[in-house]
C-alpha cells in the first residue's frame, strides 16, 4: 500500500496540468524540481549499495571470515511548498526482502516569525551524527553510541528554528504502546556556531531525549561494530525497563579542507520495578581531510557532503575512533577512510575498521573493509 501511495504521488507531481506553465529543473544530487508562482514540488532520492567483509570474533562471532552485500538505502521522495508557509515531504525506502517503510510523512507549517511546526513521521532533534543525512556523513556508518541511543524517525509534533549562527528543536513522539497508551518521548537539540563563514565553522550543540519504554523494553543497546552486516554485536539484548533518558554534548570545527567533530553521549535506563538501571555510555572523535581543497559545507546546525569544484572529483580521507559501553560490557571501533566524490551525485566510500569488545567478560577483536557506491538523484 505504502509503494502504491507513494507511485501515485509522483505520478501526480509528473503529470498535473497545474503545472503546464510552470518551470521545471534537474540538478545532479538535488532532483527534479517543478515550480509555480506559489507552488514548488520536488522529486528525489538515494541508492546506496555496500559491499561488507570481516573476520574475527568481534564482526563474525567466531574466529573466522564472512563477506555481504546489500542495497543499503533505496530512497524516493516526494516534497512540496504551497506559497511561503506550507511545506510537507514523503519518503519511502525500498528494501532488498521486497518491503517498503515510510521514512517520512510530514507537514510544515513555517507563518510564524522564526518558529516552524512539524507534524507527522519526521527525524527527532537529538545528535549531531544522527542529524547529519546518511547521503552526507563522512564514514559509511554512524557510531555505536549513536545508533543506540538516537530515537530516529517517528510520529510527533516539533517547534524549530533558527540560522547558521543558532538553531533550536524540541518535539513530542509516539514511540509506540505501552499498555493502551503512547509509550511518549521527547526529544530537544541547540546548536551555536560562534563562527559560521564560508571557510570557518566553529559548532556546538547540546541535546536531550526521554522517552517511556513500549514493552518495557529497550532493544536498542545491542550494537554491531559500525559494519552493518557483521554477525556479532556487543550488548547482552534487550534491556527490561520502564523508561531511558540521555543526553549527548557536540562539538566541530572546519577551516578550509580540514573538519572535525566529537560527540560524547550519556544514557540510563530506568528499570523501575522490573530491574537495575542500566547506563549506555559513548563519544567518538573523527578527523577529516579534502586533498583537493573543497570545504565541507554547513547549514543550520549540520555538516553537508563536499561538493566538487572540477570534473576531476574531490578525493577525502579521515580517521574516526569510537567508545561505546552498554552496561558492563565495552567495545571500541577505529575507522580509516578514503571518499572519492566524482561529482554532485556519485561518491564512493572506502573504510577499514579494526575493532575490540569484552562482552561477559570475554575479549574479542577483528577486522572489518566496507565498500559503498552512492548515487544521489
Amino acid at each position: 500500500m505504502k509503494l502504491k501511495l507513494i507511485a501515485v504521488a509522483v505520478a501526480t507531481v509528473i503529470s498535473a496540468p497545474a503545472f503546464a506553465e510552470g518551470e521545471a529543473s534537474a540538478k545532479a544530487g538535488s532532483g527534479f524540481k517543478v515550480e509555480t508562482n506559489d507552488v514548488t514540488l520536488s522529486v528525489g532520492g538515494r541508492l546506496q549499495y555496500d559491499i561488507d567483509m570481516f573476520d574475527g570474533e568481534a564482526f563474525s562471532g567466531a574466529d573466522e571470515s564472512g563477506s555481504d552485500s546489500e542495497l543499503r538505502r533505496a530512497r524516493i521522495f516526494v516534497s512540496g511548498k504551497i506559497g511561503k508557509d506550507w511545506s510537507g515531504k514523503v519518503q519511502g525506502n525500498f528494501k532488498d526482502d521486497g518491503t517498503t517503510n515510510l521514512e517520512d510523512a510530514y507537514i510544515k507549517y513555517s507563518g510564524w516569525d522564526g518558529v516552524d511546526l512539524t507534524l507527522g513521521k519526521h527525524k527527532e532533534p537529538f545528535g549531531l551524527e544522527e542529524n547529519t543525512s546518511s547521503k552526507d556523513i563522512t564514514a559509511i556508518e554512524r557510531t555505536m553510541i549513536t545508533n543506540a541511543l538516537a530515537p530516529g524517525k517517528n510520529y510527533g509534533v516539533s517547534l524549530g528554528g533558527g540560522s547558521n549562527d543558532f538553531t533550536w528543536k524540541f518535539g513530542v513522539y509516539d514511540h509506540g504502546d505501552e499498555g493502551g497508551n503512547i509509550a511518549t518521548g521527547f526529544s530537544g537539540r541547540v546548536t551555536t556556531a560562534p563562527i559560521a563563514t564560508k571557510d570557518e565553522v566553529l559548532h556546538l550543540g547540546f541535546g536531550y531525549t526521554q522517552s517511556r519504554l513500549a514493552g518495557d523494553t529497550y532493544g536498542e543497546a545491542d550494537q554491531r561494530l559500525e559494519i552493518h552486516l557483521a554477525d556479532e554485536k556487543v550488548g547482552s539484548g534487550s534491556i527490561t525497563g520502564q523508561s531511558i533518558n540521555a543526553y549527548n554534548l557536540e562539538v566541530a570545527y572546519s577551516t578550509g579542507p580540514f573538519h572535525a567533530q566529537a560527540e560524547y553521549f550519556d544514557g540510563e535506563i530506568d528499570g523501575g520495578n522490573f530491574a537495575a538501571d542500566t547506563d549506555l555510555e559513548g563519544y567518538y572523535a573523527q578527523v577529516g581531510y579534502i586533498i583537493t581543497g573543497e570545504s565541507r559545507p554547513y547549514s543550520k546546525g549540520v555538516f553537508k557532503r563536499v561538493k566538487p569544484k572540477g570534473d576531476a572529483g574531490a578525493w577525502e580521507v579521515f580517521g574516526r575512533f569510537s567508545s561505546y559501553e552498554p552496561g558492563t560490557d565495552e567495545a571500541e571501533a577505529f575507522t580509516i577512510g578514503l571518499n572519492y566524490y566524482a561529482n554532485a551525485a556519485v561518491r564512493i566510500g572506502l573504510n577499514y575498521v579494526s575493532g575490540d569488545m569484552t562482552e561477559g567478560g570475554v575479549d574479542k577483536d577483528g577486522d572489518a573493509l566496507a565498500v559503498r557506491i552512492q548515487y544521489v538523484f
